[in-house]
């Protein structure tokens, strides 16, 4: 009778265990993110020195290595100043333009007697201008990778709306299955308890029957100094 509610428990933990792998990543990841975000304006967000970027235009789409569409998610390496330094030509950087973070190919580098970067000219590989002179203190960092259509996604999930439907409501869920499993194993200790008693009520009652029978079974027979005394009579 048991063997059922075992098995919904060993299927609840499952689920509990899918929920927090998948879900814990993305609610950490997200908090940084945003904590970062809100503490540094200067630089995009980061986990382990790499930036998710959101692509809100066509600027990059093309057929050339390291073209993205809109839509991508980019993942830029941020970059000290030797790694400034060694960019070239060719390589798609992130920089900074006013308020926003923009992310085109090196067309051409400048660089000082001594060799080191000074500015950067860029231009989107979709884009029929470049966007002139990028100072290399406005570079943040390289574009190391991409993944289609997972930049609205990856916006989505740090609205208020994105967040309630992939961490609040997924944990609300199991919050209610926990009471609720709680709920029903309570219920089920309560009537195996009760099944418990009326078996002892039960085996009580047998006991006490069978008493009763010995007693009345032993008073019917004769004794054996009263035997005795009929035979002599």
């Amino acid at each position: 009778m048991q063997e059922q509610p075992r098995k919904k428990d060993k299927i609840g933990l499952a689920v509990m265990i899918v929920l927090i792998i998948l879900l814990f990543p993305i609610l950490v990841i997200n908090l940084t993110l945003i904590i970062k975000g809100s503490m540094n304006s200067d630089m995009p967000p980061d986990i382990f020195g790499i930036a998710p970027l959101a692509v809100t235009s066509g600027s990059m789409e093309g057929e050339r290595s390291g073209s993205f569409n809109k839509g991508a998610l980019i993942f830029v390496k941020l970059l000290d100043e030797d790694g400034k330094n060694a960019l070239t030509e060719g390589d798609v950087i992130t920089f900074k333009s006013a308020d926003i973070f923009i992310t085109h190919r090196i067309v051409s580098v400048s660089r000082n007697e001594s060799g080191q970067a000074v500015s950067f000219v860029t231009q989107g590989d979709a884009n029929a201008a470049t966007d002139g002179a990028i100072p290399v203190g406005n570079v943040v960092g390289k574009c190391v990778g991409s993944a289609a259509g997972l930049g609205e996604f990856a916006i989505f999930l740090q609205t208020p709306v994105g967040i309630l439907v992939f961490v609040g409501i997924p944990v609300l869920l199991y919050i209610v299955y926990d009471v609720l499993r709680i709920f029903l194993y309570n219920r089920r200790v309560k009537e195996d308890k009760s099944k418990d008693k009326k078996l002892m009520e039960k085996d009580a009652e047998i006991e006490r029957l069978r008493a009763l029978v010995e007693r009345q079974e032993s008073a019917a027979e004769p004794s054996e100094e009263g035997f005795e005394k009929d035979q002599k009579g």
